[in-house]
């Protein structure tokens, strides 16, 4: 898990924005299987991103083989994550690498 650029807050994302996004989960080129998260403060976040060229930008500065990209909004996304239980506590990063990141904190555990 790497660390992204400086946050901004947002207590809460448009739910019908469109974001893009891919599978948590992926192989890097040298063919090593991961989870493609970002973390801040021991927390993990999933990277989504506004257009699919910010997306394609980040998988290849990740190191990424290949990825299918997953056009939704954020309210899919967080539906996705509590669906995974390995992901039921991470967080969501709009944009990561940019100026102006948007995170969204995980919501507590019931």
């Amino acid at each position: 898990m790497g660390l992204f650029k400086q946050k901004k807050q947002a207590d809460e994302a448009a739910g019908d924005v469109t974001v893009y996004y891919s599978t948590p989960f992926g192989e890097t080129k040298d063919g090593n299987q991961k989870p493609f998260l970002l973390a801040r403060d021991g927390v993990p976040f999933f990277p989504v991103f506004y257009s699919k060229e910010s997306m394609k930008e980040f998988c290849e500065r990740m190191n990424r083989a290949a990825y299918v990209i997953i056009e939704g909004n954020i309210k899919a996304v967080m539906d996705t994550l509590r669906s995974i239980e390995p992901l039921k506590n991470a967080g969501i990063v709009i944009e990561p690498f940019s100026e102006r990141p948007v995170e969204i904190m995980p919501r507590p555990s019931a």
